[in-house]
């Protein structure tokens, strides 16, 4: 049949006439249609249920009953029941018809029926009804869409007047807004953009308007979209923006700002100073950048922990700003400092840049260093703390030191690290004296790293004499290096500079080995009682294959680990106590001896040292110096060998230079001492040297040996 391509659809006849059901149910069936009869209402209403049927032709008229009733109940049965009703009839009176779409029919067909022509009526009927239902499907599909999104649309005729409003983001959709004018719902100026568009004067891309709704903090943003349409109408989409506003704020605050403190960060920092630089070309000003940093603040990180030196920093970031406020800048003769903006910013940790703007004389800026470090010279008080800061200052100056932002922070760093060197809580000019000095660190960089990898280093040897015996028990392995061209370089120039450049490292590896080395060769000479101290630096012990790596040059070379000492400073066991502590209960389980070097200048306490796994204290040589003729320094040491003898370690003094110096010391039973009056550091040769001679003595005869310069080969 010529009908086979429509899908099997139910259709239910309700007619009591048998001759008319079983022409239109023979009719449908041949045409691919699913018929089902009915003959009175009872029938219909219990096939409709039954057989869920997709279509119904109702016969007007019906035994008990007429068709108007039964279309109207089978309506009313559920709001949502949308069946299309075929009323048949053989009325053709106005009035009928009128009624049968009243009570609700979809169609009607007349008799008597044209039996050729009704399968297409009903398949166009139906094929009406599919296209009806999917396009409410579609509607509230994007009804349901247009809610879940965060906008608000509004629909306006041409006069301006609303005529929809959906609110989105699960918003309740009302009638709040709709039959009001533009200007009742939008800001005026939004209200005017929306006119000229439905006018046409606003063509294109759909125009979008920023606008706020509410004051302080209630305050919120919107944007709102004019998108005219072909038929006169405009559609309005309203967009509440103020949280993408607050994540736009914050990710700008993040990336240009310092999240501790507040202030400019070195991007942001780096964007200010560049326009200052442009706008002083212009001007034929001077602007200058000072550096600060604050003297000795890792130990109160290292000691109080960051929660307090956080709060300092952000206490320092308040006194900057105070301080360098042109109102607030005023020189001891009460001239203030002619100069235009004053910008700090924080660069990390306690690392800070002053930019000063408009300057007409590099003299203002020394104003300006002195105003600070007065203010930070007056106590903080944090957490329970109290602190008197000092900072070091470096200044460097466009266009005299400098042209372009990189090379001032430089310069102005560079000349902070001048402060520090002429006693910190100070300020230094880079000048060009500093640019010579710079040229000279930066060779005198290149030539460690040559140094190194030609073998240039030695190790020379301090001997440690037990006071008790006077014998030679022990030595102290120290670095040095002979340039080529410039002689002997003093450890204090280029040990700093090997730390900076991580070059420190690999020195101190090297030492371990070569110490390791020398252990063995003295073990076949007969000299195994001795032990050699080696000094470990901060970056080594950072390490976390430190304890490895000396266990490892300790079985290379087939060492006793007991004849191996390391040194270690107050200030690197207090920079992370607990990865310290468990480093040390490493060395020491495996039989090295562990000492603190520099005792009495770092900020240690007793329940630390009960703590540290260590065995000797070396009393620094700063007290040693004097202490013959300071009672401060003689009270100290005392203190320091008595305090050590309760917690059962041993006692160095080092820097020992003077006869008086070593009775005291044996006087007050300190272990072992090392200095110039018993031996410079010297190389292997020649302490070998001095081990082959006899030991010193005790008492007079120690001093008699001591006055006997010739046993010491000098």
């Amino acid at each position: 049949m010529e009908f086979q391509n429509y899908p099997r659809r139910c259709v239910l006849i309700i007619d009591d006439d048998p001759v008319f059901t079983l022409l239109a149910a023979e009719t449908l069936q041949q045409a691919g249609f699913d018929a089902r009869t009915a003959g009175n209402a009872e029938e219909a209403l219990s096939s409709v249920a039954k057989d869920k049927p997709d279509l119904i032709l109702l016969d007007v008229e019906l035994p008990g009953s007429n068709g108007f009733d039964i279309c109207a109940k089978l309506r009313a049965m559920r709001p949502e029941f949308d069946v299309p009703i075929v009323m048949v009839t053989g009325h053709d009176d106005t009035e009928s018809i009128a009624h049968a779409y009243k009570v609700g029919a979809t169609d009607f067909i007349h008799k008597p029926v044209l039996w050729p022509t009704l399968p297409h009526r009903i398949g166009f009927i139906l094929r009406a009804q599919d296209n009806m239902r999917a396009l409410k499907v579609s509607e509230q599909k994007n009804r349901t869409l247009l809610q879940a999104l965060p906008d608000t649309i509004f629909i306006a005729d041409s006069d301006g007047v609303l005529l929809e409003h959906i609110a989105g983001d699960k918003k309740t959709s009302g009638e709040a807004f709709v039959g009001k004018k533009l200007e009742e719902v939008l800001p005026a100026d939004v209200a005017r953009a929306a006119r000229l568009a439905m006018k046409g004067a606003i063509t294109g891309e759909a125009a979008t308007y920023e606008f706020a709704v509410g004051r302080g903090k209630e305050q919120r943003s919107f944007e709102a979209r004019l998108r005219p349409q072909s038929d006169g109408k405009l559609l309005i989409v309203t967009r509440d923006t103020t949280e993408r506003l607050r994540a736009k704020a914050r990710i700008e605050y993040l990336a240009y700002y310092d999240t501790l403190t507040g202030l400019p960060n070195r991007q942001l920092l780096v964007r200010e100073v560049g326009r200052a630089i442009r706008k002083a070309k212009q001007s034929g000003h001077l602007m200058a950048l000072l550096y600060l940093d604050l003297d000795r603040f890792k130990r109160i990180n290292d000691n109080l922990g960051h929660s307090v030196g956080d709060a300092l920093l952000e206490s320092v970031a308040r006194r900057l700003e105070h301080s360098v406020r042109p109102s607030d800048v005023v020189s001891l003769s009460g001239d203030a400092p002619n100069f235009e903006q004053a910008r700090v910013a924080r660069l990390g940790g306690d690392e800070f840049v002053v930019m000063l703007t408009g300057l007409t004389d590099e003299a203002q800026t020394t104003v300006v260093a002195n105003r600070i470090q007065q203010s930070l010279g007056e106590p903080f008080d944090c957490r329970g703390h109290r602190f008197v800061v000092t900072p070091s200052i470096g200044i460097a100056l466009y266009p005299k030191d400098g042209t372009d932002i990189e090379d001032l922070l430089v310069k102005a760093d560079m000349a902070m690290y001048k402060a520090k060197d002429q006693g910190r809580n100070g300020h230094a000019f880079y000048g060009e004296s500093m640019a010579v000095r710079s040229l000279g660190r930066l060779e005198l960089e290149n030539d460690l790293l040559r140094a190194f990898e030609s073998g240039e280093f030695q190790l020379y040897y301090q001997p440690k004499m037990d006071l008790a015996t006077g014998s030679i028990v022990g030595v102290e392995a120290l670095l040095r290096w002979y340039h080529a061209t410039r002689g002997w370089i003093a450890p204090d120039l280029f040990v700093p500079v090997a730390e900076e450049t991580g070059l420190i490292v690999s020195l101190g590896d090297w030492v371990i080995r070569e110490t390791c080395k020398q252990l063995n060769a003295w073990a076949n000479e007969g000299l195994g009682h001795l032990t050699i101290a080696v000094n470990v630096s901060v970056q080594q012990f950072a390490r976390a294959d430190l304890v490895e790596s000396v266990l490892r040059a300790l079985w290379q070379f087939g060492v006793k680990p007991q004849q191996l000492e390391l040194e270690i400073t107050e200030s690197l066991l207090m920079r992370n106590v607990d990865a310290t502590t468990e480093n040390m209960k490493r060395f020491s389980a495996a039989g090295l001896k562990l000492s603190i070097d520099d005792f009495g200048t770092g900020y240690s306490s007793l329940g630390y040292l009960r703590q540290f796994p260590v065995d000797a204290l070396k009393i620094d040589r700063s007290f040693v110096k004097d202490l013959h003729t300071s009672g401060d320094d003689a009270a100290i040491c005392a203190a320091i060998i008595a305090m050590a003898r309760e917690l059962k370690l041993k006692v160095i003094a080092e820097g020992v230079e003077t006869v008086e110096q070593l009775e005291f010391l044996r006087k007050h039973r300190c272990d072992l001492v090392q200095g110039y009056l018993i031996s410079p550091p010297i190389p292997v040769a020649d302490l070998q040297k001095l081990l082959r001679r006899a030991p010193f003595g005790k008492g007079d005869d120690l001093r008699a040996a001591i006055h006997d310069r010739s046993l010491l080969g000098r």
